[in-house]
């Protein structure tokens, strides 16, 4: 049996070595600016197109003042002002970098030229990025970023050293709270920017430095694209990055979204027995302008689509129904969804807007009771997004629930949700 004074000795020691190690863990959050690819690694270019995670970068320079400093699951950097929350989740290869300190949060802030911003490209806080080109031409620019507000969403991106009056002043406008890609030039007259305008020219193949710098601090960044498809629109978090020479670190730790309760479409389809139900993403996206969005929805992406239409047979028992459309609502715009069954509507809605990203629910959805559905039918679905003058929605959906007659209403009051923040 172990003394009293053995059980004392070995409490003590373990509070040493917890208190040690949360020592280590604070201390190598300071160091979180450090390359994590070698001088040698070389990302490819192929087919006129290029990506790489923003964390990928094998240098930084002119970081005295400020520097770009890595987020993950297990990695948050001390260093000085900082006012937002974590957000890997939704990050490529779960992870991003971020210029801090962040000084100026908001408009009322004080504005510290050469130190919170800088309309100099190439002055403050340089990533470097090699790349090597077998086609040269003109290579426009996108980078994906979370913006909090007006005073974190501005870039330089610059190649060779040099840096060209069209790399000049990345701007994001759409997207605020979430991970968005933009590829927009900021003028005097435009201040949330204009397509296109951002590029850089590969007048020769080979080995090129990709670089990047501060406008502002507080700006995070998960990854950019080049490509020469001047209609080219990124899509979720884009293609995979490809290696010419060196090695990459392993993928990070898979970040999950906040805890929330089950699908909410998953959970009022299984309110009665009796219930049918197709899934949004049993519905075809292929040439529909829908695409699949994570594991549950449909949604347009608003940069190349507005509309979409897509179709399923419907496969179960001839009689009568109420029709529950689930929907989902958003924070930037009350998108419009219509039901067709053999191309007759049956209904049309649009979804109120929340406060949230997005959010299932029952005020989100659309009833139709007392509709008749012979097996063979053809059900359509036409979404479309809506704006609220800034921003698209992505009209979101999940799928559509076939009810007994007269248990409709009933079906859509199961407590779960799923929303975000």
């Amino acid at each position: 049996m172990n003394s009293p004074i053995f059980k004392i000795k070995v409490v003590f020691l373990l509070t040493l070595l917890f208190s040690f190690s949360d020592q280590i863990s604070v201390a190598q959050s300071t160091d979180l600016h450090q390359p994590i690819v070698k001088s040698g690694t070389v990302f490819e270019e192929k087919n006129g197109l290029v990506t790489v995670e923003a964390e990928y970068f094998y240098k930084q320079s002119h970081s005295n003042i400020r520097q770009w400093y890595r987020t993950s699951k297990n990695e948050l950097a001390k260093v000085g002002r900082d006012d937002d929350n974590q957000h890997c989740f939704g990050a490529s290869n779960n992870a991003y970098i971020e210029l801090l300190p962040d000084e100026r949060v908001t408009h009322s802030d004080k504005l510290v030229i050469g130190e919170n911003f800088t309309e100099e490209a190439g002055k403050m806080a340089v990533l470097h990025y090699k790349v090597k080109f077998t086609n040269k031409g003109r290579y426009f620019v996108w980078a994906r970023a979370f913006c909090s507000g007006s005073e974190d969403n501005g870039l330089h991106v610059g190649l060779n050293g040099n840096w060209p009056e069209h790399g000049r002043r990345m701007q994001w406008c759409d997207g605020r709270g979430h991970w968005t890609w933009a590829s927009k030039q900021r003028t005097k007259e435009e201040h949330c920017g204009i397509p296109h305008a951002i590029f850089l020219e590969i007048e020769e193949p080979g080995e090129h430095d990709i670089q990047f710098s501060m406008r502002e601090d507080g700006f995070e960044f998960d990854k950019f694209i080049l490509t020469t498809d001047i209609n080219y629109t990124p899509i979720e978090k884009g293609p995979r990055v490809l290696l010419a020479k060196g090695e990459l670190p392993n993928t990070f730790p898979e970040v999950e979204a906040h805890k929330h309760k089950k699908s909410y479409f998953t959970t009022i389809s299984k309110a009665f027995d009796e219930n049918k139900h197709i899934a949004a993403q049993e519905f075809p996206s292929v040439g529909t302008n829908f695409y699949k969005n994570g594991k549950n929805w449909l949604a347009i992406n608003p940069k190349t689509h507005k509309k979409a239409i897509t179709s399923k047979t419907f496969d179960f028992d001839s009689g009568k129904y109420d029709v529950v459309f689930v929907g989902v609502g958003e924070n930037d715009g009350n998108s419009t969804f219509t039901i067709l069954v053999n191309d007759i509507v049956i209904g049309s809605y649009q979804t109120p807007l929340t406060d949230k990203l997005f959010e299932e629910g029952k005020k989100f959805n659309g009833l139709w009771e007392n509709i008749k559905l012979y097996k063979g039918d053809k059900i359509t679905v036409i979404a479309k997004g809506g704006s609220d003058g800034h921003e698209w929605t992505r009209a979101r959906w999940a799928g559509i629930i076939f009810s007994p007659l007269g248990k409709g209403k009933e079906t859509q009051d199961a407590p779960s949700t799923y929303s975000a923040n």
